[in-house]
């Protein structure tokens, strides 16, 4: 499937770097820049706060979850955090043996990758934004956990290599400069989740 690549992303993020970049809400950055401060200092099962507000930024209040998903994902995440290679497959699979409220099993990917995300910045988060940026195919049409895993890991994997590519190439440097110059105070963010942002809100300004 021919998703976007970094030559295709590079001049949609150049032509349109001051409205990408001046439209990240401030409140976005504060936010994430907290999960990834405080993520290595606390407990996770044990702290509601943080709990809450990663709910929240990465869209873990679904109605259709229940208290047992919620309880079961902040502990496998604790269990994730000094794996040097988590395995997201095992993680999406976990999650997905654990029924909605309907009863039925659901394919949680995007909170999965959230999952790791927050372990590690080098692995790419997933949501509708970042999907649109890179138009990524849906797999709502795909039937049963193998045929929607190979799809979501298939762009998975052109995300991960899609952000080293572009990190690597010096074009690319004025972008996160800028960032920089918006958001001073969080310099120190990892600048794998700098370019992230600035993706999400491209594919953001496409919905």
């Amino acid at each position: 499937m021919k998703y976007r690549t970094a030559e295709d992303l590079k001049p949609l993020l150049f032509d349109e770097e001051e409205r990408v970049v001046n439209q990240i809400p401030r409140e976005k950055v504060d936010v994430y820049a907290y999960l990834n401060y405080n993520f290595d200092i606390t407990y996770v099962p044990d702290d509601t706060i943080y709990q809450f507000v990663f709910r929240h930024f990465f869209k873990l209040d679904n109605p259709s979850l229940t208290n047992e998903f919620e309880h079961e994902y902040f502990k496998l995440m604790e269990e994730q955090r000094n794996e040097e290679r988590p395995n997201i497959v095992h993680i999406t699979k976990s999650l997905y043996n654990i029924k909605n409220h309907k009863g039925n099993p659901t394919m949680q990917f995007p909170l999965a990758a959230a999952m790791l995300h927050a372990i590690n910045p080098v692995f790419p988060s997933y949501d509708s934004d970042i999907a649109k940026a890179f138009d990524f195919s849906s797999t709502y049409h795909l039937s049963g956990f193998d045929k929607k895993m190979k799809r979501y890991m298939g762009q998975y994997q052109h995300t991960f290599n899609t952000y080293k590519e572009l990190l690597d190439d010096e074009a690319v440097q004025p972008l996160i400069d800028h960032f920089d110059e918006k958001f001073p105070d969080h310099r120190e963010l990892p600048e794998v989740k700098k370019l992230e942002l600035i993706v999400a809100q491209l594919g953001r300004n496409m919905q």
